[in-house]
């Protein structure tokens, strides 16, 4: 007997609701497609030009197949879109460096080989002490987000040092093919 034919209700309703545990022919139909997704993935071993991705958002699971060159072709537009906006958005710092290079770009440089702090990048560009001048550059290209803290919920830690970003990695980029 099902739970709804024990539930009394008044003359012409009925009730009607799904069971939300699976049976056991929903367990079996999952694990063939389980196994069935491990078996297509092991054949497209041998087609390294398509991927297989599966994915499980909420109850429900997603499998798609990629072309890795659409992907390869995809990331190479979205880096040239990114490093247009990114001209766009620094074209006065793009043409005074190109000027004359700055601590803007010498902290880029330093950053570029390793995170460091405040002391260290003022040690490498040859000053004696940090200057007020160097705390306002950190604080601009921070602010563009070319390089970030490698700390950011706390800014005053003795241990705070900076990195470059993604973004200040492409301004550097721009910078080179302008030379």
């Amino acid at each position: 007997m099902k739970l709804a034919d024990k539930i009394k209700l008044p003359e012409g309703r009925r009730l009607e609701f799904k069971e939300m545990l699976p049976t056991n022919a929903d367990f079996a139909k999952i694990e063939q497609w389980g196994n069935g997704l491990q078996l297509i993935a092991d054949d497209l071993k041998e087609y390294p030009e398509i991927k297989l991705l599966w994915s499980e958002p909420g109850m429900a699971f997603r499998v798609t197949f990629v072309k890795n060159l659409y992907l390869i072709k995809l990331k190479h537009e979205l880096q040239h879109e990114f490093q247009h906006e990114l001209q766009q958005e620094l074209q006065q710092e793009l043409q005074q460096e190109l000027q004359q290079e700055s601590y803007y770009t010498k902290v880029l440089k330093i950053l570029l080989t390793k995170e460091s702090p405040t002391q260290v990048i003022s040690d490498q560009l040859g000053q004696k002490e940090v200057t007020k001048h160097l705390y306002e550059v950190l604080k601009k290209v921070r602010e563009q987000e070319l390089i970030e803290w490698t700390i950011p919920e706390k800014p005053k830690s003795k241990n705070q040092q900076y990195r470059i970003t993604k973004r200040g990695i492409a301004f550097l980029q721009l910078l080179s093919k302008k030379n």
